[in-house]
Order: structure tokens, then C-alpha cells, then sequence
């Protein structure tokens, strides 16, 4: 188990993910951040405190993007394909995010 270094959103995503999938926790392949992998992809890594990018398929996106697009905690780069940047205040958060993590780790298994 890799340690989100005392942060309680980054904590929160992770026990609400490990039980989606068969999902690892590690280092981050893009630096040396705590990241979660699914198989050999990496799947969400812990960007700063509060901020945790999110790999989503397409069509992943597409399942979700009516009720998440304007949320101002979510936030979508088209420049970046398959990652959205996810700013959250606190952990109490994360648990109306769930639709949309979910859908992003089922679009990962696909």
C-alpha cells in the first residue's frame, strides 16, 4: 500500500475504489505520486492534496458527462483524452462523485 501522504481525499477515493475492481495501489508512472492501477494502466494518481486526476474511457465519459460536466468540482481538459482532474475541498466529497468514479473504473475494464 502506497501512503496518500495524510490526505483524507486521497484516502477516501481509495476506499471507495478498491472494492470496484482489482485494482492495485502504487507509485504514479507519471512521478513519484501515489496512483492507483488497473492490470498495467493506470488509472488515478493523487496530483496534490485534493486534486486527483481520474483516467476515463470515451465512451465512459459519454455514460456520465450529462451529470457531471458542470460540476465545478470535476474538471474535463479535451487536450487531455482520457483524464479528468477531479478538486475537491473534502473527503464528505467523494461519495457524490461515486457515479462517476464508478463509471470510470468500469470504462478502464473494458
Amino acid at each position: 500500500m502506497v501512503a496518500g501522504e495524510d490526505d483524507p481525499v486521497w484516502e477516501a477515493f481509495v476506499a471507495l475504489v478498491l472494492p470496484l475492481a482489482a485494482v492495485q495501489e502504487r507509485r504514479s508512472r507519471y512521478s513519484d505520486k501515489p496512483a492507483l492501477w488497473l492490470d498495467h494502466r493506470e488509472i488515478a494518481h493523487r496530483e496534490a492534496p485534493g486534486v486527483i486526476d481520474l483516467r476515463i474511457t470515451r465512451s465512459g465519459w459519454s455514460e456520465v458527462s450529462d451529470s457531471f460536466r458542470d460540476d465545478p468540482a470535476v474538471s474535463r481538459d479535451p487536450g487531455r483524452r482520457d483524464w479528468l482532474e477531479l478538486h475537491l475541498e473534502s473527503a464528505a466529497q467523494i461519495s457524490g462523485l461515486a457515479p462517476l468514479i464508478t463509471a470510470a473504473i468500469a470504462s478502464n475494464q473494458r
